[in-house]
């Protein structure tokens, strides 16, 4: 009995357009719609996905884009996202064994693609990010933590501080935009009602 391809009809022959290891495990497929049906499930060969330095970036991302791109910059000036419309993101604090005892408090849409653009400014690759915060507003969540880390900072040369590491973290974990109005709100009426109660 003739074997024929389940896709397209032909008639399969072991060794010219049918693998033998096809055949011992019943695959009757002919090698070019096994190719087609291999491409098409293959989750690289998918035109709907998107890679970022050959890293899957979930279509849950803000900037997901199908496709491939070396960084996220490449993905944003191909097409039509603006960085700059873009909330979301991460606040990030990164040191240097070079200038120890300062801590980079920044912000980014993605907080491993700029460690790797410091990376490539330093030849001892020796960029360290310490810890990193999900924000639904980035800029506002890096304001607030520059206000934070200038009150416990030694000294402060633009976005780096002179503090420890874990003052910077302590920082980042404390970040909330959603909470921080009705904190300062509810600490300036007890400072009011203990003012009028002294006077």
């Amino acid at each position: 009995m003739i074997k024929k391809c389940l896709m397209c009809d032909v008639a399969l022959e072991a060794g010219t357009n049918w693998y033998i290891c096809m055949m011992k495990k019943k695959h009757y497929r002919c090698i070019p719609c096994d190719k087609l049906v291999k491409s098409k499930s293959n989750p690289i060969n998918n035109p709907k996905q998107m890679y970022v330095n050959g890293k899957y970036i979930k279509h849950s991302h803000p900037l997901h884009k199908p496709g491939r791109y070396k960084t996220f910059n490449d993905a944003a000036f191909e097409g039509t996202y603006k960085l700059s419309s873009i909330k979301e993101g991460y606040v990030y604090a990164i040191t240097n064994k070079a200038w120890p005892g300062w801590v980079k408090i920044g912000m980014a849409i993605d907080a491993e693609e700029r460690l790797s653009g410091y990376q490539t400014s330093s030849p001892m690759r020796d960029f360290v990010l310490e810890h990193y915060v999900a924000s639904n507003d980035r800029r506002k969540s890096e304001r607030e933590a520059h206000t934070r880390a200038l009150a416990l900072s030694i000294d402060a040369k633009g976005e780096w501080f002179k503090m420890s590491v874990e003052q910077a973290i302590t920082i980042l974990d404390n970040l909330n935009e959603q909470h921080r109005t009705v904190i300062k709100a509810d600490t300036h009426e007890k400072e009011d009602n203990l003012q009028g109660s002294l006077f």
